[in-house]
């Protein structure tokens, strides 16, 4: 008789059905304007296949920017889900000395009186040995998906205004975590685009600018277990590339404006991560 062993543990910041929940309400209350009822049974479901979200915001500035373009202190900020897709454990701790998956435990005695005279009965119940435990985590596998907003970049020319913002529509990012030092690493890319990018002349004229592109990154953290909650900081560094901006408005474009944009650049942040995962 053999028991199958017991699924491999998830990551200690994982499994958490009250993060769940609060996951789950803030996406109801996120997508589904109206009434809630028989709205939070599905966000649930979405929310087991997910083990963590978090809650990020960084401060930075620019490193090889494109001509024209100028720092005013960037600052990106966002949300971002993650999905468990695998670990690696160390060794197992070593297997009881008996071969057998099971175990009998004696439970009683019954004396039967018969014929041929007096036997003695034992009584036994067969239980399973526990399985061999799986040694601990030391890196775990993870997929983020990721939704921000950067803003603190401008233009060079004082006779120019610039204002908008960038947003990840999303990122996509791939983090090993090193468990035994509460540490990672990741790497990131992901579709992203311009919102409300304006540009302000001399003469109060202003032109709106529309440009997507693709952005690039790496980045290393360590993170600090408190209660169900998992602190962490967070040093990066992203490539952000516009080939081409379009711009529009009344009258000739100005020009200075930028025809592209390079927003690469160097950020430290910090933020809060709780789990999302379990029953």
């Amino acid at each position: 008789m053999t028991i199958p062993p017991a699924p491999p543990p998830l990551s200690p910041r994982a499994s958490r059905p009250l993060g769940r929940w609060l996951f789950a309400g803030a996406l109801a209350l996120l997508v589904t304007p109206g009434p809630l009822s028989g709205q939070i049974g599905i966000f649930d479901a979405l929310a087991r296949r997910f083990s963590e979200v978090s809650f990020f915001a960084n401060r930075g500035g620019l490193h090889g920017a494109s001509a024209g373009v100028s720092d005013d202190g960037l600052v990106n900020y966002g949300i971002e889900v993650f999905l468990q897709i695998g670990s690696i454990h160390g060794p197992a701790q070593p297997a009881p000395s008996q071969g057998d998956s099971v175990s009998l435990v004696w439970t009683g005695m019954e004396v039967r009186r018969g014929g041929s005279g007096v036997d003695t009965v034992h009584t036994y119940q067969v239980r399973p040995r526990p399985p061999r435990p799986p040694g601990e985590p030391i890196w775990t596998l993870e997929v983020g998906i990721g939704y921000g907003q950067l803003t603190g970049f401008g233009l060079d020319d004082p006779d120019l205004d610039l204002r908008g913002a960038v947003r990840d529509l999303p990122s996509l990012s791939l983090y090993a975590v090193y468990e035994p030092w509460d540490g990672y690493f990741g790497v990131r890319s992901g579709f992203m685009k311009t919102q409300g990018l304006q540009v302000f002349d001399a003469e109060g004229r202003t032109f709106t600018g529309e440009a997507e592109g693709f952005l690039a990154g790496l980045a290393l953290g360590r993170f600090v277990q408190v209660l169900d909650l998992s602190l962490f900081v967070e040093g990066a560094y992203t490539w952000r590339d516009f080939p081409s901006v379009r711009w529009s408005g009344a009258g000739p474009v100005p020009g200075n404006a930028p025809r592209s944009m390079g927003l690469h650049g160097w950020s430290v942040g910090a933020g809060i991560q709780f789990g999302v995962g379990g029953n």
